[in-house]
């Protein structure tokens, strides 16, 4: 690129960066902006029409103001919900719930698989295991009790467990 052309896009960038400013900065109640050329060839914008130069108008639309742009999102929104979903969409829809299902069950089978492979760990090595009843008390499990907790536990986890 030649000095020339990079003066020129930067011109380019600042005119844009400028009208950028004046558009979606403070004058959002500005609707006229002019754009003039300097004696040194800068473009400028302003929403103040200079007095020595001669200028051109663009006419800019005024911006929503928020409560009203987000009521017409939330309005879209409700739209979008009326309407009823293509053949494809509805594919996608049910490929979604169909995946957040599998990743619920899968969730809740580790949940049980660290469960049982906890029970393992604390009853299969120990030959007094004591639990709390239903009144409150300390009492010792018998063997045959902490014998089919152990089958039990192994059982799920060698038909539901990695």
């Amino acid at each position: 690129m030649t000095q020339g052309s990079n003066n020129r896009l930067a011109q380019l960038l600042a005119g844009c960066a400028a009208l950028a400013c004046i558009t979606f900065g403070g004058g959002a109640e500005a609707t006229e902006i002019h754009r003039w050329v300097d004696a040194d060839g800068v473009v400028h914008f302003s929403d103040v029409r200079p007095a020595s130069t001669p200028s051109s108008t663009l006419e800019i639309a005024d911006p929503e103001p928020a409560a009203a742009s987000s009521a017409t999102n939330a309005n879209a929104a409700a739209d979008a919900a009326e309407t009823p979903l293509s053949a494809a969409e509805q594919r996608r829809q049910a490929m979604r719930e169909r995946r957040e299902a599998q990743a619920a069950e899968r969730q809740e089978t580790e949940f049980w698989c660290d469960k049982h492979r906890t029970r393992l760990e604390q009853m299969e090595p120990a030959r007094r295991v004591f639990y709390t009843d239903e009144n409150g008390e300390q009492v010792r499990m018998d063997d045959d009790m902490r014998m089919g907790l152990i089958e039990e536990s192994k059982t799920f986890l060698s038909e539901n467990c990695q």
